[in-house]
């Protein structure tokens, strides 16, 4: 592929994303004074609008869903840097872990931690959580790993492949639920009200518990690239 049609393929992109964002700035109502400040709105009719019992989550991924996405670009574009920068750098890193007894009591606690990482991702909707602060608990469990094991045992099971397919794929959930909102509800990120069951319920709040996933394995396999890029390119046994 020559210069000129990476360009052009470059150019239609870019143009494509910027006719998307206009058209979708274009459907948003205008601004409209509110009688109670806007917290006290959101406080008021929060659970209404969207369902969820957590209104922090209920801002983050429907009152400024659109910001939420600029914060997930922002941790994609870090992740694309940091593998880019460290990609020919050579560190030699220990396989060999830590002690026995060490290892065996994560491995104990591995399945609790990756359980808890769940749970306050797919609550996020009904209890203080979400799939930011999930996500970095996923990422530990990697960076514990590393650590504790070896960095040649994460690379074994986990490789950067697999961490990179499990980043990419929470984007493009994230992605495909905005566009939803667009052709569903009328503007992009929008609340999906017909995934909203009975309030308080795990299947409810619209499309938020979605977002949430999307974002926890994002997040988490994101942090855990970032940290495996800065650690190790090979593996030397310590002597």
């Amino acid at each position: 592929m020559n210069k000129l049609v990476k360009k052009t393929l470059i150019t239609a992109v870019l143009a494509a994303v910027t006719f998307a964002l206009y058209y979708n700035f274009s459907l948003m109502p205008e601004y409209q004074d509110l009688e109670k400040g806007i917290s006290d709105y959101i406080i008021t009719y929060g659970l209404y609008d969207t369902g969820s019992l957590n209104l922090i989550t209920a801002v983050l991924y429907d009152y400024r869903a659109f910001d939420s996405l600029g914060e997930s670009t922002v941790i994609f574009g870090a992740v694309s840097g940091i593998v880019l920068i460290l990609s020919r750098k050579m560190l030699p890193v220990s396989s060999k872990g830590l002690s026995f007894i060490v290892k065996r009591t994560l491995g104990i606690m591995t399945p609790f931690i990756a359980l808890f990482g769940f749970y306050v991702i797919t609550h996020g909707h009904l209890s203080p959580g979400g799939g930011f602060q999930g996500g970095v608990i996923l990422a530990a469990i990697s960076i514990i790993f590393s650590i504790v094991y070896g960095s040649a045992f994460d690379y074994r099971r986990y490789s950067p492949q697999t961490k990179t397919v499990l980043e990419t794929g929470g984007a493009l959930t994230f992605l495909v639920i905005g566009l939803a909102g667009i052709v569903m509800e009328g503007a992009f990120l929008k609340n999906l009200g017909f995934l909203t069951a009975e309030r308080g319920t795990l299947i409810s709040a619209g499309s938020i518990p979605y977002i949430n996933i999307g974002v926890g394995f994002k997040v988490g396999a994101g942090l855990a690239i970032i940290f495996y890029s800065m650690i190790q390119k090979t593996f030397e046994e310590d002597f």
